[in-house]
């Protein structure tokens, strides 16, 4: 028999073998409806609005999804398969069933180095000290590697699509030293693509992470740095006590509309109609905090979060139309809040939207967990969202929530969400009801 033949076979049983001994495998599932972490809306919402008339429109609706979510770990790779599908029966801009299939394989042949590529890496390399301890979330200004085209497109019908953000690849490499491996670096580009009818579009991202483990942690990255708009953070964290949260974090470019208010401007639609806009807010330099500590004698946690732009500026566009209403140009500036986005059609203005305030974006979070039993969690969150000196912008959210274990592998979660909306309208602006059941299972082979 052929010796390369006979290595080849007993290198492919060895590898076989290596991945059945060490791999393991997580299967969660999740049903049910809740913005945070499932759906686009919670399992039922009623939400109010002003309208140009001077009217107020009420809607309420329902949202049922699914997130089938597969993981997969071994020493050389690690991967994961998503299908998420979704029902809503009340939003009029996007389908009413939405199928979205996404996933990763990230590949690391040796431990220091490793190739990953997928249609989205969630929050796979987010830097620690990046966390918002409040939110329980990690942004994409804290990940190395992000979907940062910003690309959410749908294709099908008005009945049933299919959701895609892109295709995103990129290196990775991770290292420690030091005699209990204590220090240690990691750092990842890549960028994200998107095939468009024109164009191909393209935005390229990297990112570095380094630290001392139980004492300290920091990290840079850059999103679209070929783009005008091109987003930065830098953040650092102590990380000497696990039970508690120290943060500090700088943004420029930041956009992120989980924590920036709206501002209603009257805007125009197809037929040049004047309609209201919700404009959600953005701002050129921004500094955050998170903080917090769990008291774990007594099963209680107190966290918080702090993000505040540091001026009145943003960075806008300016858009340029030819005779046929063709986009020919785009400008990117930095526009002072207070002043008007103009769109130019044959060197004239076409339209003005005007942000009436010159504030500040300002976001502050607060969450309170307390573990009643083994079995039964409650968590009381809060925050607020608002242009400092405009209280026609403030947003504030109530959501107290429980989570409760059924069984050895499932977890009931449910909650009201109060939401109070100046932007929108007065007094109550939404209402709703989040519920999920979520089932995880484990195995190692």
């Amino acid at each position: 028999m052929n010796r390369k033949y006979i290595a080849f076979t007993f290198l492919a049983l060895f590898a076989t073998s290596a991945f059945y001994a060490k791999t393991k495998l997580t299967i969660k599932n999740t049903v049910g409806g809740d913005s945070d972490e499932l759906c686009d809306y919670d399992f039922f919402t009623n939400s109010r609005s002003d309208d140009i008339s001077g009217g107020t429109q009420s809607e309420s609706g329902i949202s049922l999804g699914d997130r089938f979510q597969l993981d997969l770990e071994n020493p050389l790779f690690d991967a994961r398969f998503r299908l998420e599908t979704a029902f809503q029966n009340f939003d009029e801009e996007s389908p009413n069933f939405v199928v979205a299939p996404s996933g990763y394989f990230h590949f690391t042949p040796v431990s220091q180095f490793g190739i990953i590529a997928g249609t989205s890496f969630y929050k796979h390399f987010a830097i620690p000290s990046a966390y918002l301890a409040a939110s329980d979330d990690t942004t994409k200004y804290g990940r190395l590697l992000t979907d940062s085209l910003g690309e959410e497109r749908y294709f099908g019908s008005d009945n049933f699509a299919v959701f895609t953000n892109g295709f995103a690849g990129g290196i990775t490499s991770d290292w420690a030293f030091g005699s209990d491996c204590e220090f240690y670096a990691k750092a990842a580009a890549g960028g994200t693509f998107y095939p468009d009818k024109d164009e191909f579009e393209k935005a390229i991202d990297f990112g570095v992470n380094a630290g001392i483990e139980n004492l300290f942690d920091f990290g840079f990255t850059a999103h679209d740095v070929t783009d005008d708009e091109r987003k930065f953070g830098a953040f650092v964290g102590f990380t000497g006590n696990e039970n508690l949260v120290a943060n500090a974090g700088f943004y420029y470019n930041f956009t992120t509309g989980d924590y920036l208010p709206e501002e209603r401007v009257v805007g125009s639609d197809d037929d040049d109609n004047d309609v209201y806009k919700f404009k959600k807010q953005s701002t050129k330099y921004a500094l955050g905090f998170s903080g917090g500590y769990k008291f774990e004698k007594t099963g209680l946690s107190l966290y918080g979060d702090l993000i505040t732009g540091l001026t009145n500026e943003y960075i806008g566009t300016i858009k340029y139309y030819d005779a046929d209403g063709n986009l020919i140009d785009t400008k990117t500036t930095t526009i002072v809040r207070g002043g008007t986005v103009v769109k130019y059609k044959n060197g004239k203005a076409k339209r003005t939207d005007k942000f009436t305030h010159e504030g500040i974006p300002f976001y502050a979070g607060f969450r309170l967990n307390y573990e009643i039993s083994p079995v039964v969690e409650a968590i009381f969150s809060f925050n607020v969202r608002t242009l400092m000196n405009a209280s026609d912008t403030t947003w504030l959210t109530f959501y107290p929530k429980a989570k409760i274990d059924v069984g050895e592998r499932g977890t009931i979660g449910a909650g009201l969400k109060f939401e109070m909306n100046a932007a929108r309208t007065e007094g109550l602006s939404s209402f709703s009801i989040p519920l999920t059941y979520t089932y995880k299972f484990k195995k190692k082979f």
